[in-house]
C-alpha cells in the first residue's frame, strides 16, 4: 500500500526588521504634528491700564477667569465660587510659589471679584495679580 505524504504547509514569515523604524517615524510624525493648546478660559474683556508689570515666569502661574455674568473658570474648568477654595488649596500645596493671575472682565460686578479674592485667601493663595490690557501712551 502506498502512503500519501502530506505536504507540510509552509509558514509564511512576516518581515519585522523595519517595524522599529516605522514606529520611530510615527512617533516623530505625531510629535511634530501635535499642538498643545493653552487653557482658554472664559471670554473676558480686560480693563485698561496705564502702567503694568509683566510676569516673566509662566510656570508658577495659574489663570483664573471671571466673566461679566460672574462665572468662574480655573484652567478650562467652570466652577462655582465656593469650589475655588479647595481647588486652589490643592494647587498651592503642590506649588507654594503659585501666583494666581486673576483675569476679570471689566464689567464684572466687584462683589464677584471680592468673593473670589476671599476664596483665594481661604485657600492660602495669597499671591494674586490682576491681568489688564496695557495701553501705550497712557492718557485718559
Amino acid at each position: 500500500m502506498k502512503r500519501i505524504l502530506r505536504r507540510k504547509s509552509g509558514e509564511t514569515d512576516i518581515p519585522t526588521a523595519s517595524q522599529g523604524d516605522i514606529a520611530f517615524l510615527l512617533i516623530i510624525f505625531f510629535m511634530v504634528g501635535t499642538t498643545f493648546r493653552g487653557s482658554q478660559g472664559l471670554k473676558v474683556v480686560l480693563p485698561n491700564a496705564i502702567t503694568t508689570e509683566r510676569i516673566l515666569k509662566k510656570k508658577n502661574t495659574e489663570n483664573l477667569w471671571i466673566d461679566k455674568t460672574g462665572r468662574v473658570s480655573i484652567g478650562d474648568n467652570l466652577m462655582t465660587i465656593p469650589s475655588v477654595t479647595p481647588t486652589m488649596n490643592e494647587k498651592v500645596v503642590e506649588n507654594p510659589d503659585l501666583v494666581v493671575v486673576l483675569q476679570a472682565d471689566k464689567d464684572v460686578p466687584y462683589g464677584y471679584v471680592t468673593d473670589v479674592l476671599e476664596a483665594l485667601k481661604a485657600a492660602r493663595a495669597l499671591k494674586v495679580t490682576f491681568a489688564t490690557n496695557y495701553r501705550m501712551g497712557g492718557g485718559g
